[in-house]
């Protein structure tokens, strides 16, 4: 499984974690970029010496390398990859040992193919696939192949309280959209709480920093909303996992939040900044709103689950493995 790992903490990190801790009767050797002490006895850990300023490319030769390596000593079956480069590259140049599915999660399919390097390593990935799973139908619709949608899946949450403040969850890159949500609460009267890098904290805005997964569930539980507002998403995890939380969710109306977030229902999609702002300050003001959106999001969430996510992986593996 070529994938990004512990320590990094993401949304592929999460998805990979919950295939492997749910399919425990499956050796799992995993390829990622830094070491990571294996909580689960049916995974195996290999650090891919890389370059911080080549990362990808690094990764690639010396994954290739160490997954040969693997395939000669072990009883491999499948090679499963997360993200289509590198990731995706090493499981098709690999494919010729065995047969290689391929994950895609969102950034790779929305930016990577859109320059000229990266569409050549974007279609030598989805050549080398022998199935393609997307995590979105919006995914799935960007893409010339045929695939299938499993959805990412969510834990029960712990609705921990109200605590008065609206939180972001996410990276600092453009497409994740920080600069659009302080636009919008620029000037309201509301704390508000960002989670996944620092900043200079203001009066009612506190940088967090980057925080482990368990300490950003506890963040969620005592939100009064989650903003996400990214330019361009995927799927949106962190939106399924404040809802699972009983927390209501503005979300810009793009990519795969469009699947997850029904306006006026669990929370609600915006187009602008203007938007952004009016909705914010809607939740702020009605309590008793961001309760009956909260209960609706709780509702909802548990049309997904993790269960069903990987009992879905399963059946693909399978039906390589028969077909082969």
């Amino acid at each position: 499984m070529p994938t990004i790992f512990y320590p990094h903490i993401g949304g592929i990190t999460i998805h990979v974690e919950n295939i492997i801790k749910r399919l425990k009767d499956i050796e799992f050797h995993i390829l990622t970029y830094d070491y990571y002490e294996p909580k689960y006895n049916n995974v195996v850990i290999h650090q891919v010496p890389h370059l911080k300023r080549m990362r990808g490319l690094t990764y690639l030769i010396n994954a290739i390398r160490i997954g040969k390596e693997i395939l000669k000593k072990e009883d491999i079956d499948l090679i499963h990859s997360h993200y289509a480069f590198p990731q995706g590259c090493v499981g098709s140049y690999l494919r010729k040992y065995c047969p290689h599915i391929l994950t895609l999660h969102g950034s790779d399919v929305l930016f990577l193919r859109k320059s000229f390097l990266g569409r050549l390593f974007f279609n030598y990935s989805l050549r080398g696939a022998d199935k393609i799973i997307c995590v979105s139908k919006y995914l799935a619709s960007q893409i010339d192949r045929e695939s299938v949608v499993i959805y990412n899946g969510v834990d029960e949450g712990k609705n921990l309280g109200d605590h008065g403040f609206g939180l972001y969850v996410g990276s600092f890159v453009k497409q994740k959209g920080l600069d659009l949500l302080l636009k919008a609460i620029e000037g309201i009267d509301f704390k508000f709480k960002i989670i996944g890098g620092l900043g200079k904290n203001r009066e009612n805005i506190e940088y967090l920093g980057k925080l482990s997964h368990e300490e950003t569930l506890k963040y969620m539980g005592m939100c009064s909303f989650l903003v996400v507002p990214s330019r361009v998403e995927g799927f949106g995890i962190v939106a399924l996992e404040a809802m699972a939380c009983e927390k209501p969710v503005i979300a810009m109306n793009t990519g795969g939040l469009r699947e997850i977030v029904i306006n006026g229902y669990n929370g609600f999609l915006v187009n602008d900044v203007k938007e952004m702002r009016e909705k914010i300050k809607l939740l702020i003001e009605d309590e008793d709103l961001r309760k009956e959106l909260g209960r609706n999001a709780k509702k909802f969430s548990k049309k997904f689950s993790w269960e069903k996510t990987v009992k879905k992986v399963r059946e693909v593996y399978e039906e390589i493995l028969w077909k082969d």
